[in-house]
Formats: structure tokens, sequence, C-alpha cells
């Protein structure tokens, strides 16, 4: 990647009354602020210590050696630019000397307020993202005051912490998650192309004890496509119930009555949480004679496989972009194309359509109808995933924040602007 190909916006503008634009960051001949890339860089993974290219590259070319620039300055007037300052990412103005583009792996990210923004001055001057992965760093931060917000959602055990103590009740924000974990079945995987295999599947699975076990309950369990909360849920779709011994007679049916081996995809950036469950999974399987082997594939190697519809079977969540069914439906059923992407690999072509005709169906109510009828075709009587659970979502609230808010999904980072910090003495 040529760092000096970046652009920003000035406020001058050309005989065509066009605004002009300049590249705010010029080459710096030196190591230690990097030297341009004409074409994509390798990942910057590939240059930290242990990175494959740490020691067979840096023999090559001395600006190899295992380092990268993430923050890039601006420094126009090198080219002669004589503007006072620039326009960065969402109209901000940045000046000379200061950060136009950073990036801080396992760090953070810094949010600068935009005093100039068509809807007015946030109330503060910005948002720094915090990425801690440890708990004790993390309780230590909240608690002397350095975190104003804490993110319960994916930090595991220790959630439990908060959640249950004492001092953190008048703290705690909990809302509903719109969003769906579930467990994808390849259709073009024998025997997962077998509907009363992927049925039994289905109900060899204690998905209560799943959601107490891994999330202490806190959740709602889902029969469908459409999560809790999402345009469109249906609270009247059959139950898919816990039945192992209905499992067993389906798989004999099916012509597997001594089982089969089944391979469970699990990326090795998974939480623990993520990997307990699966190992649950495998373990309830185990019951009605579907030996699981758990296969952990790095990020590359699964996502590689998984787009290109080889995966056999793996766990996921999707949450809602926005809210309506067709965000999920047409998202995982709506083409071969997009079915395979996320290698479920369902081939009924008709159904397909139809998930797709019911985008134009103009009456809403209609709409939401078909949806419904095709949610249950889909999930009831193909069995084409194994829906699991929609969870709650928990945040820790500091002192200093004021009208803390949610959106429609659950998430907050796009209310930051909305919210408002107390005023301090000093």
């Amino acid at each position: 990647w040529n760092y000096t190909e970046m652009i920003a916006k000035t406020d001058r503008v050309d005989g065509e009354g066009k605004p002009v634009y300049i590249n705010p960051v010029q080459r710096e001949a030196v190591q230690a602020l990097g030297r341009p890339w004409t074409r994509m860089a390798p990942i910057t993974d590939n240059f930290i210590a242990g990175g494959v290219w740490e020691d067979a590259v840096k023999a090559i070319d001395s600006r190899y050696d295992a380092t990268f620039t993430l923050r890039y300055h601006t420094n126009w007037k090198k080219a002669g630019g004589a503007d006072a300052y620039v326009y960065g990412a969402n109209g901000m103005k940045v000046g000379p000397n200061e950060i136009f583009f950073s990036w801080i792996p396992h760090e953070g990210i810094v949010l600068k307020a935009n005093p100039d923004c068509w809807s007015g001055a946030p109330e503060y001057d910005g948002v720094e993202l915090r990425f801690i992965t440890d708990f004790v760093e993390e309780r230590m931060e909240y608690d002397s005051g350095q975190l104003d917000i804490l993110d319960l959602n994916d930090i595991g055990d220790a959630a439990e912490y908060y959640i249950h103590g004492d001092i953190y009740q008048d703290k705690l924000t909990a809302v509903q998650q719109v969003g769906i974990s579930y467990i994808a079945l390849n259709e073009s995987i024998r025997p997962l192309n077998n509907a009363k295999v992927r049925r039994a599947l289905q109900l060899g699975l204690n998905r209560q004890m799943l959601l107490d076990a891994v999330y202490s309950g806190r959740g709602n369990l889902e029969n469908g496509i459409f999560p809790h909360g999402l345009k469109g849920w249906n609270p009247d779709l059959p139950e898919i119930p816990y039945d192992p011994d209905a499992a067993r007679r389906l798989l004999k049916e099916a012509g597997f009555k001594d089982g089969f081996d089944l391979t469970f995809s699990v990326k090795s950036t998974a939480t623990p949480l993520e990997r307990e469950m699966v190992r649950m999974v495998a373990s309830m399987w185990e019951k009605i004679g579907v030996h699981t082997e758990i296969e952990m594939l790095d990020e590359n190697s699964f996502m590689e496989q998984r787009k290109n519809g080889r995966l056999a079977c793996y766990t996921a969540t999707w949450q809602a972009d926005f809210d309506d069914p067709d965000n999920f439906i047409y998202t995982f059923f709506g083409s071969a194309e997009n079915t395979r992407y996320r290698s479920l690999c369902y081939p009924d072509e008709t159904v397909m359509k139809q998930v797709r005709d019911a985008r134009s169906i103009m009456d809403e109510d209609a709409r939401m109808q078909e949806y419904r009828k095709l949610e249950q075709t889909l999930i009831q009587d193909d069995a084409a995933w194994i829906p699991l659970f929609s969870r709650q979502h928990y945040y820790v609230v500091g002192d200093r924040v004021e009208d803390f808010r949610v959106s429609w999904y659950g998430g907050f980072k796009a209310c930051f602007r909305d919210m408002k910090l107390k005023q301090t003495a000093g």
C-alpha cells in the first residue's frame, strides 16, 4: 500500500469551482517513518515479533525489519503546500504534523470529534475505544475511572463479576441483542444432504443447556432465522425440542443406525466460551451416534474454506445490520452464491427464488407473511441450519456518563454523540 497516495480535501477550489485535493502525507526517507508500498502490503502480523517475514525478509532488505508504521502524520508542507489545514475522514479538520491515519493493533482506536458536523458539535472532544483482553487490567481501568463504558458481551466468565456483584447493580444496563447464534450445516457434504440427518442434529442438541452453561441463560432460544427484537420475528414458530430418542430414530431411518463422523470447524480466534460450547455440542451429538471431530483452523484458512463452501459444520453469530428480515434470510438463502459463501450450500432454487421475490412485495404485511412462511420451510421443514439463541447484551456504565443510550440492535457505538459526560470540578 502506497501511503503517499492518500488524499485530503482543502478549502481551495480550482478554476471550475471544484474542491482541490492534496496528498497530506509525503514520503519520509527514514526508517522510523516507513517507506511507501506501491502494491498491497502484507498484513501487519507478518511484521511483528514472530511474523513469518521477520527473519527471512530483513536479510534481503533492511526496511523489512519486523516493524510497520501504524501512524502517519501530515507533512504536506514538505511538498510546498501552504494550506493551514485539510479535511480528513468525516470532514474533520487535520492540521500540520497531526495524525492523519493510525492503526493500533490490540490497543484501540481514537475517534476525534468533528466540531463542524452538520448536526452540531458533539458534547466532548472524542472517544477512545480500548481493546483490553486481560480481565484484571480491565477491572482496574474501570474501577479507577479510566473506562466510562465497559462492554460485557465477549469477556467470558469475567462478566459474572459485574453482573452479580452488588456494587455494580445500579451501573448495569441490559438490552436485547438483535442477532442469532446458529450452527451451519453444509448440504453439499454427505450425509448432511439428507434432511432427516439435519433434523436429527437439531433434535440432538439441548440448546437451553448450552445457553445456561455458556452464557448463564442470558438470552432467548430461537427457532428460526429471525431473532427476538427483529421486525418479522415470529413468536408462534414451533419449538425445536431436545429429543435424542427421536434424533436416533431419524438417523436410523436415514440409513445411519450406527451414526456417522462429522467435522466441526472452529476458528483459532474463537473465545473460550465459544470453544466450550462446541465441546458441549460434540458431546451431545456423540450420544445420538454422531462422532464429532473438532477441527481448529486459523482465521485465513477458516474464511477461505467457508467462502468456498467447503466447511461441513461451524457455529457463528449474525448481528442485524438493519431492522428487516431481508438482512438475515437473503444474506444466507437469497442465492446459490450467498448460501455457498456461508458453507450452507442450500440446493433448493425454488425457495431461493421465493426469498428474492419477497424483497419486491410492496404490501408490508404480505411481505412479512411471506418471510415467515419461508422461515418455516427453511428451518422447520428443511432443517437448513440449527438456530441456537439470541443473547442479552450487558454494559457497565461509569459515574461520569449521563444519558447512556443503545441503538435498536443492542449496540451503543452509534449513540456516542447523544451521550453526555457529567461536568467535574476543576
